[in-house]
């Protein structure tokens, strides 16, 4: 989950900075430098994960490091959730020698370490983000550690269709960036496209504290939806699942990763029974990510939640491609990063960059949320169909 908006004005003022950025060149057997600009602190902290990238860095250097024993360098620099600060720290990671970035989860943070790193060669990868834009506004050098929204939305559709549910309403805010528009209209397209109908949209506002008038419209709606799609974020998904709720409204609401935040289930209260989500990962028994998870506590890190794994993941990423590569070449790692085909995850099975322009192709776990107030593992799914990322389908009775 992010923010996602793509903010074309970061990309005049990283241009400017081009002319600053100096060429990387290899350091024998010193050790390989990964920089990371993070959102350590402010509101995007809870997407991004500082120490599941530096749990992976100790992981792989005590098992001897990369390219027969040269150790893993992690440098982070906090960008403090603000975007204007993300050019700036890249650039001084890049003159630290930084052979790959790690970036925060939005896009205007991105795209100005993006412009930085692109004459270089050097790949920046985020470690949270899942906009499907976001490679395409830099092409060549950019990835995501996370599946995308409009894959997560297609996996989600294919579960609703599998436990029956014909008919969908779609709930969309105008406040959360492109990810609370695009991703309900991703899984509209794909549950129309496997033999579903959307009903509608409803709009809902960021920071909404009453949830009655929208309960109210949907309670009226004849015939009312099997089910429900939203891209709510905490706290308004807690609010609105613990309302309609209490107000005996027991239609299933499905989200994507924003319902992963361990935080929604106690906002939820009762409500948190209504939730389905297309999940990052599930740390079940006998699963890497469980044993990620547990490796990293032993080693004293707090596990907040599924990002964590994403940040061990990319670094895995990175080591793979280093290792493939035989290098630390940054344009060598860059594309070997784009031909990595089946490689086992961390929070998935397998992960293809190969042919996917950044966006990999992940296998998506589905959870519900229990009468008990925690969430089990229902399903794994790697969708069948992926709607574009520029997809125009919208509803019929959709607002402009």
């Amino acid at each position: 989950m992010t923010k996602k908006i793509l903010n074309r004005t970061v990309l005049s003022t990283a241009a400017i900075a081009l002319a600053c950025a100096q060429p990387v060149v290899a350091q024998g057997n010193e050790e390989v430098v990964i920089g990371h600009v993070a959102a350590a602190t402010g509101e995007l902290a809870p997407y991004d994960s500082v120490t599941g990238v530096q749990c992976m860095v100790d992981v792989i250097n005590e098992k001897g490091g990369v390219l027969d024993g040269r150790k893993l360098k992690l440098l982070t620099r906090d960008m403090k959730s603000d975007a204007a600060l993300a050019g700036t720290a890249a650039q001084e990671l890049i003159d630290a020698g930084a052979k790959v970035l790690l970036g925060p989860p939005t896009d205007d943070g991105l795209i100005p370490m993006g412009m930085l790193a692109m004459p270089l060669s050097i790949p920046v990868i985020s470690v949270g983000s899942t906009q499907v834009q976001w490679p395409d506004a830099v092409p060549g050098i950019a990835y995501l550690t996370a599946y995308g929204d409009n894959a997560s939305a297609a996996a989600a559709a294919e579960y609703a269709t599998q436990q029956g549910y014909k008919t969908a309403l779609l709930m969309i805010s105008h406040d959360v960036g492109s990810y609370s528009i695009a991703t309900p209209r991703y899984f509209g397209e794909t549950f129309e496209h496997l033999g579903g109908k959307v009903l509608g949209e409803l709009n809902w506002n960021l920071g909404t504290s009453d949830y009655s008038p929208q309960i109210t419209e949907i309670a009226a709606m004849d015939p009312r939806p099997d089910m429900i799609f939203a891209a709510l974020v905490m706290p308004d998904g807690g609010a609105f699942l613990r309302q309609a709720k209490a107000a005996g409204l027991d239609i299933p609401v499905f989200g994507t990763d924003t319902f992963d935040d361990p935080a929604m289930l106690s906002a939820a209260g009762p409500g948190g029974a209504l939730m389905n989500l297309a999940s990052h990962g599930y740390p079940a028994e006998g699963s890497k990510l469980k044993e990620f998870f547990d490796d990293c506590t032993e080693r004293g890190y707090k596990i907040d939640n599924v990002f964590f794994g994403l940040g061990g993941e990319a670094v895995e990423i990175v080591r793979t491609a280093i290792e493939v590569a035989g290098t630390d070449d940054p344009a060598a790692i860059n594309e070997a990063i784009s031909n990595l085909d089946n490689m086992a995850g961390i929070t998935a099975d397998s992960i293809t960059f190969k042919d996917r322009d950044g966006v990999p192709l992940k296998d998506v776990v589905i959870i519900k949320g229990t009468s008990e107030g925690t969430f089990e593992m229902v399903d794994r799914i790697k969708p069948d169909w992926v709607p574009e990322a520029e997809s125009t389908w919208k509803p019929l009775n959709a607002a402009e």
